[in-house]
């Protein structure tokens, strides 16, 4: 799967944070902010605004990633499946990075918090399929303990990125997809909150 190589690995995990960290934090604290809200626009407009700016700008920086179909179209003759279904994961991953990304910036002044929160979000998201262990199936009969926390791990595991290893194996599957889609408008939609909350401030 070509699209996802280190390449954009890297982009999304690490640059995506630095990129994302001044979209609404640094006009809070230069109090830019301010006049951006009192324009003629709504708050759920300035957050996909910023948004669609970042997520153009981070697809042109992984678009290397991209081009590697072309030097293995020339010189072999790929597995169009996986290729085409990795490059679809990575475009959702991004997209779904760069929504939290958004988020801490709208919960921090400071440029740097919001840097190192989402760089741990993402890497609490990374790890968390690795890090929680899978609990035995639920019984009807059993006590309320273990059911508890099977469905706890079973949403712990949900929430993790383990969903796209399924489109770099070549699989494009109905629930990854909500996964990202349904995960991003959550993050843009708390953003959004974030924003109009600081009208009653």
């Amino acid at each position: 799967a070509v699209c996802g190589g280190v390449g954009g690995w890297a982009v999304s995990l690490f640059a995506v944070p630095f990129l994302t960290n001044g979209l609404l934090g640094d006009g809070r604290r230069s109090c830019t902010i301010e006049m951006l809200m009192t324009a003629p626009v709504a708050d759920w407009e300035v957050v996909l605004g910023k948004y669609i700016g970042s997520a153009i700008y981070v697809l042109c920086l992984i678009a290397p990633a991209f081009l590697q179909i072309l030097v293995v179209r020339v010189y072999g003759v790929p597995e169009w499946g996986p290729v085409i279904s990795a490059c679809i994961g990575l475009v959702l991953l991004v997209l779904f990075l760069i929504s939290i990304g958004l988020f801490f910036s709208s919960i921090s002044k400071h440029v740097l918090v919001a840097v190192m929160l989402s760089f741990v979000a993402f890497m609490l998201l990374l790890f968390l399929g690795l890090l929680v262990p899978e609990s035995p199936p639920a019984i009807e009969t059993g006590n309320v303990f273990s059911n508890i926390v099977h469905y706890l791990f079973a949403v712990l595991r949900y929430a993790s990125l383990e969903h796209y290893y399924n489109f770099f194996e070549g699989v494009v599957n109905t629930r990854d997809v909500v996964f990202f889609v349904s995960g991003t408008a959550f993050f843009l939609f708390l953003s959004t909150l974030a924003v109009e909350s600081r009208k009653w401030k």
